[in-house]
């Protein structure tokens, strides 16, 4: 009796583990590929400033800086992603591994993000288009006031630095004009030509006794934008002469080299130009002899018009020496 109730204890046994098994079975074999198209999150950083979240604050990157992709997994499988990038809309580059440099000022860069779970029967993916712009900059005009007699006798070349702190020419500066000003006043004074650009001001301008004259004077206008910050900037003028001077001629022969008030676009508030004071614009030629003129332009080929500035961390433009 005792013999038979364990052989109906093992035949239970047997056929509950029977029926585990088969249960097991059927529900794998009944399970349904995965599909999630939403498999992960992506995000990208500015590594050159801390790692701030773009995804966050946009636009706080600048020429120069180093960008990283990150992809967070939803599901602990083996995954691959493929990135491309697009300038201003146009076409699509393909990075290679997850940095990208930013190369262009004053410009939206549209990443396409892409993340592909490939096991067995699963299938996941993740996709996520992200747009950051580049616009914080600071844009300095620079310019020569010279005059016309002046002009006629040097060219003059450009020597500037860039984010990078390299030096390129004049043929590469992003914008310049050697243009006209026809809004100046001319008075003269102690042999002397002042020329001033406001003419309300200069009627109050009581530093001299001759009449105010409406005139023209040649100027070299070089807009300069920069669209990195923290860093020292160099723009240089030189010059070659480009015409005899007539030894028995009088010339009116001056130069000016200035810059006017930095525009400033920083995420940092009250960010500005520091050393920027205004005062009438205003330069002085001198009525020089064909021989006083032709020792000037011999100094002035030897000579160098230098501006040195400074923009700090967070936009703000100091003068240095």
């Amino acid at each position: 009796m005792k013999k038979n109730f364990l052989g109906m204890l093992a035949t239970v046994a047997v056929c509950g583990l029977v029926a585990v098994f088969a249960a097991c079975s059927s529900s794998d074999s009944n399970d349904e590929p995965i599909t999630d198209n939403n498999a992960g999150e992506f995000k990208i950083v500015n590594a050159t400033r801390g790692n701030a979240d773009l995804t966050v604050t946009p636009n706080n990157l600048f020429k120069g800086d180093v960008l990283k992709i990150q992809f967070s997994p939803k599901y602990k499988k083996n995954y691959t992603t493929s990135y491309a990038v697009s300038v201003n809309g146009g076409t699509k580059t393909t990075l290679e591994g997850n940095e990208f440099t930013v190369s262009e000022g004053n410009a939206t860069y549209t990443f396409t993000l892409i993340a592909k779970y490939d096991e067995g029967a699963t299938h996941l993916s993740a996709t996520k288009t992200i747009t950051v712009k580049q616009e914080y900059n600071v844009t300095v005009p620079y310019v020569l006031y010279i005059t016309e007699d002046l002009k006629d006798l040097i060219k003059v070349n450009v020597d500037f630095s860039n984010e990078a702190g390299k030096t390129y020419p004049m043929e590469d500066l992003p914008s310049y004009t050697f243009e006209e000003h026809q809004n100046v006043w001319t008075y003269e004074d102690g042999g002397l030509t002042h020329y001033t650009f406001n003419e309300p001001e200069a009627k109050t301008y009581d530093v001299h006794a001759g009449p105010l004259t409406a005139k023209t004077v040649p100027m070299l206008v070089i807009n300069l934008p920069y669209y990195r910050f923290n860093i020292d900037t160099e723009i240089i003028l030189t010059y070659k002469q480009k015409a005899d001077v007539v030894e028995t001629q009088d010339y009116n022969i001056g130069r000016s080299f200035e810059r006017k008030k930095a525009s400033v676009l920083s995420p940092t508030a009250g960010a500005s130009d520091k050393d920027w004071r205004y005062t009438v614009p205003m330069f002085t030629g001198e009525l020089k002899t064909g021989k006083e003129t032709k020792k000037y332009v011999d100094q002035m080929v030897k000579e160098k018009d230098v501006i040195k500035l400074h923009i700090d961390a967070d936009g703000n433009v100091t003068e240095r020496k």
